[in-house]
């Protein structure tokens, strides 16, 4: 795939300071990545920027050539400015094929009630590791009295006219659905922090108003753009374990260890390689065959398409998003989400190269992965075939407990993403909330019966269990 070569390059060029004094000659490497059919446009961007963007960020310049199509090429001082440089390209090819594979919309609905009046918010610099860019999260009231505003009753409507009219269109897209392609329906609470970007400076630490908070995060062009950042910053797991024991509806919880890697393969899809392992000194203790992969994770939805059993583990490929929602929970030390998340199971999309790759994948790098207690042991990246580039990988010990009809899962992860300008290994306290009945009906009859109108009246007691019972974290 890559042609290098070494060539002398005196500093002017784009990309690269020319010395005040003198030019000074640098040695540059040249490589490139081809782009599949269809997604060069979005590589390129408008006017060239998101070239310019992907050549600011990692030091490499970044051009292609008008004789030659679908092919990006990089110059770099370093080889791994050019690794840098593919991982971003990668990254931004692979989203221009899941956007032109499904019509995605997401909606986002915040807590009215919870806004509370006038000069009671205001915005606090928060930092998101791996990420560009200045985040804020929306803090409520000066002290945490303030912060516990009552919810309004109208917030409940809305937000259960937003599901159920986003689970209408799913169900409606579920029935015509063909045989072999089946839509699959996640809702959960997810804990972490909502974030705000493009906020003015002048607005940080100064009182703000619920109308201005409510105009800022409309969908308009001067508006806050928005994000979910899961994961709970300062929140001590081995206490929430203790509080969780005491409270839990048993004295067992359900413990494992998962591994996420993920892959970008020559054709530039994503595919991850999941292996769960079951943690000595449990009933399960081991690793978990593949026909037992899902145990622990309500069945197997959300686990993606093609899946393949591969060495100690399962290769599959990620969902085809589809209707998304997002409903804002915003509490006093976190916030929680409510989403509703869509996806299609299509195995019949795989192209012949696809399964080449996927087949090369495993044989030369998933057959090849050793277990070594809860911890994998991976061949060097630098033995992955040409093409492939392993992108981020994640281990989660993962507990789960039974509260009130809820599950609540916690999960501590350590990851480390490639394609990211921190490299550097993360971690963070990930804790999620399934309704056990809600799970229950959309998992009936392999997913074909469920109705919107079932689900969507378990929005209350979700939220209910988000106000009182998760008051124990705050």
């Amino acid at each position: 795939m890559s042609d290098r070569k070494r060539q002398r390059d005196h500093g002017s060029r784009r990309g690269f300071p020319r010395s005040s004094s003198k030019r000074r000659h640098v040695e540059l490497i040249e490589d490139y990545i081809d782009i599949p059919d269809g997604r060069l446009g979005l590589v390129i961007g408008k006017g060239g920027s998101t070239l310019q963007w992907i050549s600011t960020n990692t030091g490499a310049r970044v051009f292609i050539k008008g004789n030659i199509q679908n092919r990006v090429f990089i110059k770099a001082e370093t080889e791994r400015m050019i690794e840098r440089a593919k991982q971003k390209i990668s990254r931004i090819a692979n989203s221009a094929k899941r956007r032109s594979t499904a019509s995605v919309s997401r909606t986002y609905t915040i807590d009215r009630g919870w806004l509370g009046g006038d000069g009671h918010l205001r915005l606090k610099r928060m930092r998101v590791p791996g990420q560009d860019g200045k985040f804020f999260r929306l803090i409520a009231g000066s002290t945490e009295e303030e912060s516990k505003q009552p919810m309004e009753s109208n917030f409940i409507a809305e937000m259960i006219r937003t599901a159920e009219e986003v689970l209408h269109k799913l169900r409606q897209d579920a029935n015509e659905r063909p045989k072999g392609s089946p839509l699959e329906i996640d809702v959960w609470i997810h804990l972490g922090h909502l974030l705000f970007k493009n906020v003015d400076d002048r607005e940080a630490d100064v009182p703000l108003s619920a109308s201005t908070v409510l105009s800022k995060t409309n969908k308009d062009r001067d508006s806050w753009s928005r994000m979910f950042e899961g994961g709970v910053v300062g929140l001590d797991i081995d206490w929430l374990h203790q509080v969780l024991g005491e409270n839990a509806d048993s004295d067992q919880c359900r413990t494992s260890v998962r591994h996420d890697i993920g892959f970008y393969t020559p054709s530039l899809q994503t595919r991850y390689f999941k292996v769960w392992i079951a943690k000595a000194g449990t009933k399960d203790a081991g690793i978990q065959q593949v026909e037992d992969v899902y145990t622990g994770i309500r069945g197997s939805r959300g686990i993606g398409s093609a899946v393949v059993k591969a060495g100690p583990g399962i290769l599959c490929t990620p969902l085809d998003p589809r209707l998304l929602a997002d409903i804002a929970l915003p509490c006093h030390n976190f916030d929680c989400r409510l989403a509703v998340k869509s996806g299609v199971r299509d195995t019949s999309l795989q192209k012949a190269n696809e399964k080449c790759e996927d087949d090369i994948l495993t044989r030369e790098f998933c057959e090849k992965v050793l277990i070594d207690g809860t911890d994998l042991i991976l061949p060097r990246q630098s033995r992955l075939p040409d093409g492939y580039r392993m992108h981020f990988k994640r281990k989660c010990e993962r507990r789960s407990y039974s509260v009130n009809g809820f599950e609540l899962t916690t999960s501590r992860e350590t990851s480390v993403r490639y394609d990211a300008v921190d490299r550097s290994e993360q971690s963070k306290v990930d804790v999620h909330v399934h309704n056990m009945e809600c799970d229950a009906l959309l998992d009936q009859n392999e997913g074909r019966d469920w109705k919107p109108q079932d689900i969507v009246q378990l929005f209350p007691k979700m939220v209910q269990f988000v106000k009182e019972d998760l008051e124990l974290l705050e």
